[in-house]
């Protein structure tokens, strides 16, 4: 077989019988490979001798083609080997190789920087977006997925922006202007820093965000207030700056906003802090017992009192007396409380003498006092007495923003106490909580969050294990209504004053006004 038609071709080739002898090499390939010689075994010439497909092609009766070989010299090749046969018969096979070192050199660069940018990329603790020029998203670190409230499995490529942050392209800041501004995400609104940046060539943008923490965490060990609500934030700061002064404070909310917190942040924040804090729950001991409880009694003061005890009164002593529930406590013994904070002093019961009282009173109800003075149930002395300073604590419901912040406190608190590793909480658990009305607020939040950790198969608490209470809410809401429209009628309908009086940001009433239908 004559192969000087092979001898000019750019490709290099080889023609190997079928005793793996080399029988022909074209000028191409003994440029490329050196000293070949005809005659030689081709055993070792390439990576791919190892296993050599010789067989498999005589066999197969086609080629076979490898795009990166190695030649024994170390150069990369295109490598491919063709059966050749003569009247029929199997006599060898052609190979035809061509230098690819140059593109094997790029290739590698290439993956080395890929591995470079990611490395950079997701070593930012910046959420990283790049968009195309419509606002779809053509890449993103990992970071994006924690920061946008995204599950770890979830893919943002091709996602619009909207759909990530709720604002159109249009709607961020402007190019190279950095900027704090409002997204929503499955975690609720948050406040973010955000960086727009035109790439080059016009090719799109990119996004470059953080959370601003907002944050505002007050306590004492587990008992701890997060909150990054304005409305609670400012609370907050009222408490701090009246726990300074002996002065008498009135705790106003709904049952599990965190009242006994806040009471307790006030002392422990006081110069009476070294003293005890004693509470006593006026909703749940017996009215016959109350003042027992509260005052103490002497040996023989009715049946049954064989010693004398001194009440909570004296227990706080130097300290603080936390009267939780206040709005429960029965008519007749608010009198003696009025006289204990007006004059510091009080009896035990069956005794004649008067004993000082060196104790600050915080005081909390659930109740509306304002509304049981006007039925003759609470007194109107007594209450301008305990509140010379009323804090009111927002529900959980007009502090959404709080939520994400709250579970994480409590998987947190949780996972370790019954030894699970729950890593959080999946993203459609998150838009239904964030929907859910809460009326229990806080506690409820706690509770729900502690028997999902038990109850969770996974690692992820999902919607099946979330137990909610949905028909609570509508009383809720009606209730809602009418405290709103009642302080829109005192001011005469003027939003900004009325928001100011709720305690609530402008826009939050006009959202609760639409909401409700007001």
């Amino acid at each position: 077989m004559d192969f000087n038609v092979l001898e000019h071709l750019f490709d290099a080739v080889l023609v190997i019988d079928k005793d793996r002898k080399v029988i022909y090499a074209n000028s191409s390939a003994k440029r490329l490979m050196g000293n070949i010689k005809e005659g030689e075994s081709c055993k070792g010439l390439f990576s791919i001798c190892s296993y050599c497909p010789m067989g498999y092609v005589k066999e197969e009766g086609e080629g076979l083609q490898v795009y990166d070989a190695q030649m024994r010299n170390g150069k990369h090749v295109c490598w491919s080997m063709t059966p050749l046969f003569e009247k029929g018969y199997f006599v060898g096979v052609i190979e035809v190789f061509r230098d690819v070192s140059n593109v094997v050199s790029c290739i590698v660069e290439a993956e080395r920087q890929k591995a470079y940018k990611e490395a950079i990329f997701n070593s930012i603790v910046e959420a990283i977006l790049v968009l195309d020029t419509q606002g779809y998203v053509v890449e993103h670190n990992q970071i994006a997925k924690r920061m946008l409230c995204r599950e770890e499995e979830e893919n943002l490529t091709g996602k619009y922006i909207k759909e990530l942050v709720n604002l159109d392209l249009e709607e961020l800041p402007p190019e190279g202007e950095r900027t704090d501004i409002y997204i929503n995400t499955p975690c609720g609104k948050q406040k973010a820093s955000v960086l727009l940046s035109p790439m080059q060539s016009g090719f799109g943008y990119v996004v470059s965000l953080y959370v601003v923490n907002e944050v505002a965490v007050c306590g004492f060990g587990e008992e701890m207030i997060i909150t990054k609500s304005s409305a609670f934030q400012k609370v907050i700061d009222l408490a701090r700056a009246c726990a300074e002064h002996d002065v008498n404070v009135l705790i106003e909310g709904e049952t599990g906003t965190g009242k006994n917190l806040l009471a307790k942040y006030i002392h422990n924040l006081s110069p009476r802090r070294a003293g005890p804090f004693v509470k006593i729950n006026c909703a749940a001991i017996p009215d016959h017992l109350l003042e027992a409880e509260l005052f103490g009694y002497m040996r023989g003061a009715f049946t049954g009192a064989v010693r004398d005890k001194p009440g909570k009164v004296e227990l706080a002593e130097g300290g603080t007396l936390f009267l939780d529930e206040i709005g429960d406590m029965p008519l007749h013994l608010q009198a003696k409380i009025l006289h204990l904070v007006q004059e510091k002093e009080f009896e035990r019961l069956g005794d004649t003498k008067v004993r000082r009282a060196n104790v600050r009173i915080i005081s909390s109800t659930n109740r509306n006092l304002r509304e049981l003075i006007k039925r003759g149930l609470f007194r109107e002395d007594l209450y301008y007495r305990l509140g010379v300073v009323k804090l009111q604590v927002p529900p959980l419901r007009e502090r959404k923003e709080d939520i994400p912040l709250l579970i994480n406190h409590f998987l947190e608190k949780y996972s370790k106490a019954y030894s699970r590793k729950i890593k959080g909480v999946s993203s459609e658990a998150m838009k239904l909580l964030l929907s859910y009305h809460f009326p229990g607020n806080v506690r409820e939040l706690e509770n729900v969050i502690e028997r999902a950790i038990i109850t969770c198969k996974g690692s992820v608490i999902n919607v099946e294990d979330l137990q909610l209470e949905f028909q609570e809410q509508a009383p809720q809401k009606e209730e809602d209504r009418e405290k709103i429209r009642q302080v829109l009628e005192q001011t005469g309908w003027n939003k900004s004053l009325a928001a100011k009086v709720l305690g609530m940001h402008r826009t939050t009433l006009w959202r609760k006004m639409k909401e409700l239908g007001l």
